[in-house]
């Protein structure tokens, strides 16, 4: 998990004042390791999920052709998306998923 596992833990100080000031470096460190251009270098941004929520599709490198989920606002990191079987979910996958919850959608408002 990396840098996510490296929160300062209440328990480790004797001080408040010592923890905040631990979680506030913490905090900005984990911004620049997290949201660092190059963990995105070679994906596409294909989908805004709400609440900065976002799908991307890599299209360089050995994932290429794969989906992930951006969860990194939530305090969670990019993850590989998976289909029904626990496979990779590839662009195909996702997009007629997409398509056919689109189209249901739309049934259940007429």
């Amino acid at each position: 998990m990396g840098i996510l596992a490296e929160r300062p833990v209440e328990e480790e100080f004797d001080d408040l004042a010592d923890l905040a000031a631990a979680v506030e470096e913490w905090e900005e460190r984990l911004g620049e390791v997290q949201y660092d251009p190059r963990r995105t270098a070679g994906a596409l941004c294909l989908c805004d999920e709400g609440c900065g929520m976002v799908v991307w599709l890599v299209v360089t490198g050995p994932e290429r052709g794969r989906m992930w989920r951006d969860g990194r606002v939530n305090g969670t990191d990019l993850q590989p998306m998976r289909d029904a079987d626990g496979s990779p979910l590839n662009f195909a996958s996702w997009y007629l998923g997409w398509l056919a919850d689109a189209e249901a959608a739309c049934d259940q408002a007429r």
